[in-house]
């Protein structure tokens, strides 16, 4: 059994982080007593460092309920207990969250090898009458999980040998998603964003694609399915790792580009992102007001206190804020009426309608309007024609964004059209 001495520092900092001796005698009673329970063990990779498992223990703790239980195996790997969990949907989506959460679990490993983070899961009550039973068997199936480039396993009643158990596994797309990570298959295409009247760059607004062999891919057919499977976090770090490294080329080149903004989901605003960005901008050395976030106002909000501390704290470092889509979301964003946002985005849809439907045109009008009596810039959206620009115009419209510019286009084009600009 592990001895005290054997767990890791911060581990025994933590008080709810339990020795394997306390893990097997509550594991003993929910056995016998039926109770139901989700056993998650993650799988960390044995070439992973003690400091960085202690800040993988520091990270998730605070998103494990008080009553549930974590404990730190001699091996290395991570069991949590997480009490009155009835349903396998219910522990893989607990699994999501906690490695949505944790950017530690998503930067660890390669999927496919002995590197990869994964999640095995059993579920009690189960057929399994021994406590050191049940952890084996969840050990087992991350490992299976890992060797077959699953994110997570649910072990089902049966054969002791694991690989011939009846195994419930992720989705074939979000396992895909993160070999196209590994593997560089995505890219960011870039829009250009002007003031209205000047004419002046106001940034360029980053946009995710995925090249699947000779077909790229919009956003609009992975994005849901990501952010179903709890992947949104990883998404969005690569987005935003990618967006301060190229703001830092375009310096290196002596082009200019304003900002850049990059769309995340408000369901993103949870976890570390703080700390996430602010090593981002220190890596790149990009400045805090060249990166604007915009969040997506369709999007509802689950943890809007967490949310709402996370834009100050970002906004604090003078990373700026966009509301995108307005007028089309959640109620919950009126909980976030204290954001420091600076600007908001008439959705494309009321721009395209606005020659022909009187509604959309009232409504553009009072955005702008809005807009300006608080202090908050207006972006249109989707502008085609002549005719829409001219009317945004004369409206008060600040900026505007669309094909009548330019579609979004390359890096290779983009940096063509900074150059340009720059003349």
């Amino acid at each position: 059994m592990l001895q005290r001495s054997s767990i890791s520092s911060v581990a025994q900092q933590l008080g709810a982080v339990t020795e394997r001796r306390a893990l097997l005698r509550e594991l003993s009673v929910l056995i016998e007593e039926r109770r139901r329970a989700a056993v998650l063990a993650v799988n960390i990779p044995q070439q992973t460092d003690a400091p960085t498992r202690d800040d993988i223990v520091r990270r998730i703790r605070p998103f494990v309920r008080l009553d549930d239980l974590m404990c730190l195996l001699e091996d290395g790997n991570l069991i949590v207990v997480l009490r009155d969990l009835g349903d396998k949907a219910s522990a893989i989506g607990a699994a999501q969250r906690l490695f949505q959460r944790c950017s530690l679990l998503q930067s660890i490993g390669v999927p496919g090898d002995d590197g990869f983070v994964s999640f095995g899961i059993v579920m009690l009550p189960s057929d399994l009458s021994q406590p050191e039973h049940v952890i084996q068997r969840a050990e087992q199936a991350a490992r299976y999980a890992s060797r077959t480039h699953a994110r997570w396993v649910c072990w089902s009643n049966g054969p002791d040998d694991v690989d011939g158990v009846v195994l419930t596994r992720e989705d074939t797309l979000a396992t895909e998603v993160i070999q196209g990570l590994e593997r560089d298959e995505f890219e960011l295409y870039y829009q250009p964003q002007l003031e209205m009247g000047s004419g002046r760059l106001r940034g360029m607004e980053a946009l995710i694609r995925w090249r699947r062999g000779d077909r790229i891919v919009p956003p609009g057919d992975f994005i849901p399915a990501i952010e179903a499977a709890g992947l949104s976090a990883a998404l969005g770090s690569w987005v935003l790792r990618k967006a301060c490294e190229q703001i830092s080329s375009w310096r290196a080149q002596g082009l200019h580009c304003p900002r850049v903004a990059v769309n995340l989901s408000a369901a993103q605003l949870q976890g570390d992102l703080v700390d996430i960005v602010w090593h981002m901008l220190a890596e790149y050395k990009t400045e805090a007001n060249q990166l604007e976030i915009e969040l997506t106002e369709s999007t509802e909000i689950a943890h809007p206190e967490e949310a709402l501390a996370i834009t100050g704290q970002l906004a604090e470092m003078g990373i700026s804020f966009s509301l995108d889509d307005f007028g089309t979301g959640y109620s919950s964003f009126v909980r976030l009426k204290a954001a420091p946002f600076q600007a908001v985005k008439i959705e494309r849809q009321f721009v395209a309608n606005m020659m022909t439907d009187p509604y959309d045109m009232e409504m553009i009008r009072a955005v702008i309007e809005f807009g300006r009596k608080v202090n908050i810039a207006t972006i249109a959206e989707g502008v085609e024609t002549q005719e829409q620009y001219d009317i945004l115009c004369d409206m008060g419209c600040d900026a505007w964004q669309g094909f009548l510019c330019s579609r979004p286009m390359p890096l290779a084009d983009a940096t063509a059209f900074l150059r340009q600009a720059s003349v």
